[in-house]
């Protein structure tokens, strides 16, 4: 028994030569736990799709090829009967939510899959107890963080008793501690898992099995950026109060490169936003020495950009290679259209775009969906840039890249504050690392 793909050939498009998966046979064997990595954009989402059976039905044409679940061929199964099988954990959990909270949302899960209504409390109490979410059961989707977001998208999935579950890099957003936690908890679950992640080391010794799609090999951060020396203070944070979270005390300086760490729900977003004017505040935050909340906000966003966790919401044109255009026509509007188009194919070249320029931008990997935001912050001209989990669903390699461009565009006078649950880079690559919401590994 075995969830299995045999022989798949799939594209996206119907008269496009570019096949995302060929002739490809995949077993995730029953009752273990399969993990599954690969280069960034090498068609490891679309195939937990194709697992999944929203592909080829939503999207896409399975040139040749089947799935099948236990010995059924998946196309078979209507959705609800389908959901008894396997059920996925999208990379961006907002995708999943129908309702206002997790409570909701677990009960339209299982009215869906028509679930006796007398049963169905019972069956939501347990999944909001197996994730240890008991405290944002009633709270609004808006008001949580990404990493408390796919807590309650798991706890959806865990509520239906799916006997294979597929997590599409479900631990991005969630902080180490958290992520080893709901391992510990799938590792407990009479259930069957494959788990698309980067992060190999996350699942040491609770996986059966690391298959790597085209081949590659995570390869350790074993380097330390070369740093320069960063300016005069650009920003300045003094008993700092949002939302009744208390952040420490904070210095930023021109040209630095900034981390910002912390457990899941512990403000690190919130803090990004309150410096785009998004939230108010109580005590000191100021830029260039002025109060935060008396800077007119269009002055402001002259200033500093942003890159949110979910990159796709930012997008606004048609193709990869005009998304970046729109930037640096804003930005270089002296420049000449040639100069304009070959500054966007050194930029698509460097994050290796270059081949995904006449694509629209939200059928990219979660991966190269935020490189691409980098991409188009870079290309302005802001003071500060501002990145929530830039190196979520990053390979390597890729990483190293975005990380070192950063790196060079700080020693120019760029001044770079991210968020991340990757100590690592936080480590490797910034000059000073943050920390909010209590003590971390």
């Amino acid at each position: 028994m075995s969830l299995q793909a045999n022989n798949l050939t799939f594209k996206y498009f119907d008269k496009g030569a570019k096949y995302v998966l060929e002739n490809l046979d995949f077993q995730v064997p029953k009752n273990e736990i399969t993990l599954l990595t690969g280069r960034s954009g090498s068609g490891k989402s679309t195939l937990a799709y194709v697992l999944a059976g929203l592909y080829p039905e939503n999207a896409g044409v399975l040139v040749e090829g089947s799935v099948t679940v236990d010995e059924i061929d998946l196309a078979t199964l209507t959705p609800d009967k389908r959901a008894r099988y396997v059920t996925m954990m999208f990379q961006n959990p907002d995708l999943q939510f129908c309702m206002n909270n997790v409570e909701q949302e677990i009960e339209f899960c299982l009215e869906n899959i028509g679930v006796p209504e007398e049963d169905r409390p019972e069956q939501i109490d347990a999944a909001i107890t197996t994730l240890n979410i008991n405290h944002l059961r009633r709270r609004s989707f808006s008001t949580l963080s990404g990493g408390e977001k796919q807590k309650c998208a798991l706890a959806c999935i865990v509520a239906l008793q799916s006997e294979y579950i597929i997590l599409d890099e479900a631990f991005a957003n969630i902080d180490p501690a958290s992520a080893k936690e709901i391992i510990d908890v799938l590792g407990r679950l009479d259930v069957t898992v494959l788990a698309i992640d980067h992060n190999v080391q996350l699942w040491e010794g609770k996986c059966d099995k690391v298959i790597s799609l085209d081949e590659s090999e995570s390869t350790p951060f074993d380097l330390k950026a070369d740093l320069h020396e960063p300016e005069n203070v650009l920003i300045e944070a003094k008993d700092l109060v949002v939302r009744d979270i208390h952040y420490p005390n904070i210095i930023i300086k021109k040209g630095s490169i900034n981390a910002v760490v912390g457990p899941s729900g512990s403000g690190k977003t919130t803090w990004f936003k309150t410096l785009i004017r998004q939230h108010k505040y109580d005590g000191s935050f100021t830029l260039n020495n002025v109060e935060i909340k008396k800077v007119k906000k269009k002055k402001l966003f002259e200033q500093v950009g942003i890159v949110f966790q979910n990159p796709a919401n930012q997008f606004l044109a048609l193709t990869v290679f005009d998304e970046v255009l729109f930037s640096v026509q804003r930005w270089y509007k002296q420049k000449a259209p040639e100069w304009q188009e070959a500054k966007v194919m050194e930029l698509l070249t460097l994050f290796k775009l270059e081949s995904h320029k006449k694509y629209a931008p939200y059928m990219l990997s979660q991966g190269q969906q935020r490189r691409l935001a980098v991409l188009t912050m870079i290309a302005g001209a802001q003071d500060i840039l501002l990145l929530d989990e830039p190196t979520y669903g990053q390979d390597y390699e890729n990483i190293c890249a975005m990380m070192e461009l950063l790196l060079e565009k700080a020693r120019t006078g760029l001044t770079v504050i991210f968020a991340t649950h990757n100590l690592t880079v936080a480590e490797n690559f910034s000059h000073q690392i943050i920390k909010v919401g209590g003590d971390h590994e």
